[in-house]
């Protein structure tokens, strides 16, 4: 997986209004962290997990 990629696409999607890949893109980076991945490499630790969060509750409705 490239967290890199993964992270963009979520945005994009998010900026897109395709909350159902937005959300997918969300757990499956989610999930890549949670078993050890690295973080996208341009972006904090804490700017990822807060987008994450933001992005997860935003979709809830989704699950």
């Amino acid at each position: 997986m490239d967290p890199n990629q993964t992270y963009l696409e979520m945005f994009a999607a998010m900026n897109h209004k395709d909350y159902t890949l937005a959300r997918e893109r969300a757990i499956e980076l989610k999930r890549w962290l949670r078993r050890g991945g690295f973080y996208p490499l341009t972006y904090s630790k804490t700017e990822v997990d807060a987008y994450l969060a933001r992005v997860l509750r935003r979709t809830a409705h989704l699950a």
